[in-house]
C-alpha cells in the first residue's frame, strides 16, 4: 500500500483516481467502463486512473491480467499484496472498511481529496472530477431569489482584456435571499450599511454580498434554501440585488447561469428568518 499511496503523492495539479476492485466483484466491473471513459475525457486536464486489484494472489499476474484485456481496461493496474486490512485501509481514508468497490480522488495542489465506499454513479464520478479539477461549479444551485434575474455577464468573461468576473448577481422584484447550499454562518460582516455573509460546507465557502438585513449569527447551521436575509437595492435603486461567491481557501470560482435553476416554489411569505430557525 506504500506503493499505491506514493503512486498519488506527487505535489502536482494532476487529479488522481484509484480504484480499489476486484474481478469477482460485480459493482467493481460495473463502474469501470465508465471511469475509464471519463478519466480519457479529461485527460488533457492532468486526471489519471489507477485499478488496484484485491484478487486472491492465485488471480496474480495471469488471471487480471487476461480479465483486464478482455474487458478492454486501457489504464494502470496494479495488485495489492496487502492482506492485514488494520494496516493498509487507514493510509487510503480512517473510514475504510476494506469493502470494494472504493475510490480516492486526490489533487495535491489543491488540496481536494473525495473518498467513496461504495459503487459511483457516472454522474457523481463526473461531478467529483470536475470538482478535483478545479474551475466552474459543477452543483447545480436554485437560485437564491424568487423569480431572480441572473446576471453573470458572460459577455466580459469572454472578453480577455477584461477583468476576471468571480461572481454573480442576482435581481429581483423580491428581496428574500434563500441559501444555496447547507453549511455552517463562519463570518458575518458589516460595510456601511451592507452585510456580508459566509456559509461553509465541505471547504466550499458561498459568500452572499449585498444583504441589507439578516438575523442569523456566527455559527449558526444553515440548510439549503433556508430564508438567510433579504437584499439590499442595486446602485440605481431599481431592484433588490444580491452578488454571490462560490470558493474554495485558494480560489474564487466563476459561476454562470447553467449552475443555477429557478425556484419551483415562490416564499414570497417565509420569514423564518425572524425565529433564527432552520427550516
Amino acid at each position: 500500500m506504500e506503493d499505491v499511496v506514493k503512486s498519488f503523492s506527487a505535489k502536482n495539479d494532476t487529479v488522481y483516481v484509484v480504484n480499489f476492485w476486484a474481478t469477482f466483484c460485480k459493482p467493481c466491473v460495473a463502474e469501470i467502463p465508465d471511469f475509464i471513459k471519463l478519466v480519457e475525457k479529461y485527460k488533457n486536464q492532468k486526471v489519471k486512473l489507477l485499478l488496484v486489484s484485491l484478487d486472491l494472489p492465485s488471480y496474480y499476474p495471469a488471471k487480471i491480467a487476461d480479465f483486464a484485456k478482455k474487458n478492454n481496461y486501457k489504464t494502470n493496474i496494479a495488485w495489492l499484496s496487502e492482506t492485514n486490512a488494520d494496516h493498509f485501509c487507514p493510509m487510503i481514508d480512517p473510514k475504510w472498511s476494506g469493502a470494494i468497490p472504493s475510490t480516492i480522488i486526490v489533487n495535491n495542489k489543491t488540496g481536494y481529496k473525495k473518498f467513496v465506499e461504495d459503487q459511483v454513479s457516472p454522474a457523481d464520478f463526473e461531478k467529483y472530477l470536475k470538482e478535483a479539477i478545479g474551475g466552474n461549479a459543477v452543483n447545480k444551485y436554485v437560485a437564491p431569489m424568487n423569480e431572480a434575474e441572473v446576471i453573470d455577464n458572460e459577455s466580459i468573461k469572454r472578453n480577455a482584456d477584461a477583468s476576471r468576473m468571480d461572481y454573480i448577481n442576482f435581481k429581483s422584484n423580491d428581496s428574500s435571499v434563500y441559501a444555496v447550499a447547507e453549511g455552517k454562518v463562519k463570518t458575518i460582516a458589516r460595510i456601511e450599511d451592507i452585510k456580508i455573509v459566509i456559509i461553509e460546507k465541505d471547504k466550499f465557502f458561498y459568500t452572499y454580498s449585498n444583504l441589507g438585513s439578516t438575523l442569523i449569527k456566527t455559527g449558526d447551521v444553515i440548510k439549503a434554501d433556508q430564508l438567510i436575509g433579504y437584499a439590499a437595492f442595486d446602485l440605481d435603486g431599481y431592484k433588490p440585488s444580491l452578488d454571490l461567491y462560490v470558493s474554495k481557501a485558494e480560489n474564487n470560482i466563476i459561476l454562470s447561469k447553467a449552475d443555477f435553476a429557478k425556484r419551483k416554489d415562490k416564499k414570497f411569505t417565509d420569514h423564518s428568518i425572524d425565529s433564527n430557525q432552520p427550516q
